[in-house]
C-alpha cells in the first residue's frame, strides 16, 4: 500500500496539487491536519481536524486498515495505550509539532511527515511516502524543493 502523507500545509493548496500530480497513482492520500481548508479544496486528500482547521467536517482521527495493520491518525502527538490496544493500532499518524519522525516503539509505528508550511526543523516542505506491506513500514521523507 502507497501513501502520501501530509501535514500542516496551512492553505498551501497549491502544493497538495503539485504533489497529486506528481505521485498520481498512490493508494491514499493523507493529510494529518490544519489545511486550513474544507475538504474539497483539498481532494483527494482524507485528512483529520487540527487546531486551526475552522472549515469543512474533518474527524478528531480517522483509523484506517493497511496490510500491516490499523493507522491511527490526529493532529496532534497524544495518544493513550487503551485507544491504541482497543483499536489494534499499528501505525500513529500525527501532524500539529511541524517536525519530521520515524520511530518504532515496540510493535508501533510513529510518523509524522514535518510541514509543508512552517517547518519547525530544518526541512521546510516536508511530506512522506509510506508504503507498507504485512510485513513493514517504510517512510521516505521528501521536500517540495527536490523538483
Amino acid at each position: 500500500m502507497k501513501i502520501l502523507l501530509v501535514s500542516d500545509t496551512h492553505g498551501n493548496n497549491e502544493a497538495l496539487d503539485y504533489l497529486v500530480k506528481k505521485y498520481p497513482n498512490m493508494d491514499l492520500y493523507l493529510h494529518a491536519g490544519d489545511s486550513e481548508s474544507d475538504e474539497y479544496s483539498i481532494f483527494p486528500f482524507r485528512s483529520v481536524r487540527g487546531n486551526c482547521d475552522y472549515f469543512g467536517d474533518f474527524l478528531y482521527q480517522l483509523i484506517i486498515p493497511t496490510p500491516y495493520g490499523n493507522i491511527l491518525m490526529r493532529h496532534k502527538p497524544e495518544v493513550d495505550e487503551q485507544t491504541l490496544r482497543d483499536n489494534q493500532i499499528k501505525i500513529f499518524i500525527f501532524g500539529h509539532t511541524h517536525r519530521r519522525e520515524f520511530k518504532k516503539e515496540g510493535e508501533l509505528y510513529i510518523i509524522n511527515p514535518g510541514a509543508i508550511s512552517f517547518a519547525r526543523d530544518k526541512y521546510d516542505y516536508s511530506y512522506a511516502l509510506l508504503d507498507i506491506t504485512d510485513k513493514t513500514v517504510t517512510v521516505d521523507f521528501h521536500t517540495l524543493e527536490e523538483k
